[in-house]
């Protein structure tokens, strides 16, 4: 008796065998499941009548007033700045929160009215006791049309007893020409777990 054929006499090659070809017959009856049966699905997959595909627009450079392009978290407007810093005085740090509901954007305050939003126990903004919005370090990592990227330093008074953390704010612009103002759309530490040793 050949080597080929003992192999095919063993109880172990039949026994995988007719696993595999169940796993086959299997497999092509699920096929044959999903061609075959009709969805009951009636949504037309055409475009609707009249739609006329554009990309979106292009995001350029965050210039001043001047047209000079903003590099540095000064050179932005002050209107922004003021924006920021309420937001940080008052959401982060859970402190009036009414006067934060205008600076932030309307993605980070869905589900909540003003009423609930100025009195809520919880909110889509990861808190930090800021001792002072004064001495709060910022960099610019960039500044766009569509959308401003800032890593903001804080530390929080001696007796919280909490380390300074680096958080991202990120903003995102609201309206057009003179109603055009910036809003937060975005807060997260930037801190990483430590990797453990072992």
């Amino acid at each position: 008796m050949s080597a080929f054929q003992s192999a095919l006499s063993s109880a172990r090659f039949n026994r995988y065998l007719m696993w595999f070809s169940g796993l086959v017959l299997a497999a092509g009856v699920a096929f044959l499941v999903i061609k075959l049966v009709p969805s009951n699905d009636k949504t037309s997959i055409k475009p609707d009548k009249g739609f006329v595909p554009r990309l979106p627009a292009k995001s350029q450079p965050l210039t001043n007033a001047r047209g000079a392009q903003i590099k540095s978290y000064e050179e932005l407007d002050p209107e922004v700045r003021t924006t920021i810093r309420t937001f940080l005085a008052t959401a982060v740090a859970r402190k009036h929160l009414d006067q934060s509901w205008d600076v932030i954007a309307p993605s980070m305050k869905q589900g909540y009215t003003f009423k609930s939003w100025s009195h809520a126990k919880a909110l889509p903004v990861v808190p930090y006791p800021i001792a002072d919005v004064d001495t709060t370090q910022y960099y610019l990592d960039y500044a766009s049309t569509k959308e401003i990227l800032l890593e903001v330093g804080v530390s929080a008074p001696a007796k919280a007893k909490m380390r300074p953390t680096a958080f991202q704010l990120g903003l995102v612009p609201r309206g057009q020409g003179v109603q055009k103002h910036w809003l937060v759309n975005y807060w997260m530490p930037r801190w990483t777990p430590p990797i453990p040793e072992n």
